[in-house]
């Protein structure tokens, strides 16, 4: 009886020896829970249209590019005032939603002078950006060709259109995903020197 007696102690003396680890797991697991909640919720209020640009603060990148105009678009002649550089294609849908936008943004720039503008139609045929201006209507400033997109990697281009502010330093001072608005130039103009 002393045996039978005993068995149940030892038991009950095995069990408290492994619930510490039973603690310490289940902490852990609360603690996974609540840091993957706390991301989740951090993710949740971005905007998952931002995305930060190693660019800016940094000088423009160089190119030399042919253009649609059948000159040259070189960045050390835009040199010396603000620039708005925008990427763009033919088949780019919000492409087409922002034309008009820029369509007015490069008369303003080519009344006031105050500041430059080119476009670069990146990974398209010449022939389809043409039928595009001829459609849209035509842009009034020049737009280089990148039919490989390689102006667009050196810049870190992810999708189209994408804007990119420069101040008259060559300074990239901010970049914009997505299709121009007003809202969006009252918001970028100042931060290269131009009055919106």
């Amino acid at each position: 009886m002393t045996d039978l007696a005993s068995a149940p102690a030892q038991a009950t003396a095995k069990k408290p020896a492994g619930t510490p680890k039973r603690r310490r797991w289940r902490l852990a697991l609360a603690a996974s829970v609540v840091g993957l909640l706390v991301l989740l919720g951090i993710g949740l209020t971005r905007d998952p249209s931002v995305v930060p640009s190693a660019l800016v603060g940094r000088p423009m990148p160089a190119f030399d590019l042919a253009t649609l105009e059948g000159g040259r678009l070189n960045s050390a002649d835009l040199a010396g005032r603000p620039l708005i550089l925008n990427f763009w294609a033919s088949w780019c849908v919000s492409c087409r939603q922002e034309h008009p936008v820029l369509v007015l943004l490069g008369r303003q720039a080519a009344a006031t002078g105050a500041f430059a503008m080119v476009g670069i139609a990146s990974r398209d045929d010449p022939a389809r950006a043409q039928v595009f201006l001829d459609r849209e209507g035509r842009l009034p400033y020049p737009s280089g060709l990148d039919p490989r997109g390689r102006t667009g990697i050196d810049f870190g281009v992810y999708g189209l259109p994408e804007t990119f502010f420069v101040d008259a330093d060559g300074i990239v001072r901010a970049r914009h995903p997505g299709p121009l608005t007003p809202a969006v130039l009252a918001r970028y103009l100042p931060q290269i020197g131009v009055t919106p």
